[in-house]
């Protein structure tokens, strides 16, 4: 792997987040097999050479064989994960957050970031939680699926819990304000953007028409952060705003939230 490969192999996984040598689930990418050879044919030090281009940035190649669920037999599957302790990536910087999340075009950052750390928890719950399934558990992502309606449906179902709840202990006047303010077609428009982000960022990925997977790359990096915070890509000015549990996800998941920027 020379100083030009490194370029491509760089390039490609800016754009795509990871490289399948086999991919199942999707048509091969332009490129993708060509990266994908460049990759395979790397020795240790070549690997480590690129890793050591990467970290600057704040990235890392990890690599994946068959022996990981979801990966096919000879297969190899290379994701470019954000490293521990960096700071988000462009994929998921609080400046794309707040822009992708404020569907209404005149909403505040406090609320882009209310809206995104909501539906995140819901997310959480629906593909951790309700599965019955441990952050570690990487190779579960194979059987981490759901459906945009079952998403919807649980972020409504957390905004009626709210509107009933009121202001309490649990939860700040300023939040239940912010999700209470949802009117017609807000909360379609505020998945539609939280999907849009988690795809552009590679965590999941599209299998049929609204219906998702997380990505191997997604439970690398759920498996990898989670260290007895749950880490979440929103300014830390924030914080005070993480009082409020999506229904599903356990006190203890989230309590002493740690929120990265």
């Amino acid at each position: 792997m020379d100083i030009g490969d490194i370029g491509r192999v760089y390039h490609y996984l800016l754009k795509y987040r990871s490289v399948e040598s086999k991919p199942i689930q999707r048509r091969s990418r332009d490129g993708e097999s060509v990266i994908a050879s460049i990759l395979r044919s790397a020795s240790a030090d070549q690997l480590d050479q690129l890793n050591e281009f990467l970290a600057p940035q704040g990235f890392k190649v990890i690599e994946f064989d068959d022996t990981t669920r979801g990966v096919p037999v000879a297969g190899r599957v290379w994701v470019l994960a954000r490293s521990e302790d960096a700071p988000a990536s462009s994929f998921m910087s609080t400046e794309r957050v707040f822009s992708e999340m404020n569907v209404r075009g005149n909403g505040t950052q406090e609320e882009s970031a209310v809206w995104f750390l909501h539906i995140w928890l819901i997310y959480l719950s629906l593909v951790y939680t309700r599965a019955g399934r441990g952050v570690s558990e990487v190779s579960s992502y194979v059987d981490a699926t759901f459906s945009r309606e079952a998403l919807e449906e649980a972020v409504q179902d957390h905004i009626s819990h709210i509107r009933q709840m009121g202001v309490s202990e649990a939860a700040g006047s300023k939040v239940i304000e912010i999700l209470d303010s949802e009117k017609g077609k807000d909360v379609p428009r505020r998945i539609s953007a939280y999907m849009k982000l988690m795809c552009a960022a590679g965590l999941v990925c599209e299998i049929d028409k609204n219906e998702y997977q997380q990505t191997l790359l997604g439970a690398y990096e759920i498996a990898q952060n989670y260290d007895s915070s749950l880490r979440i890509p929103i300014d830390n000015t924030l914080g005070s705003l993480v009082n409020i549990v999506a229904p599903g996800v356990d006190d203890n998941e989230v309590e002493d939230a740690e929120l990265w920027a």
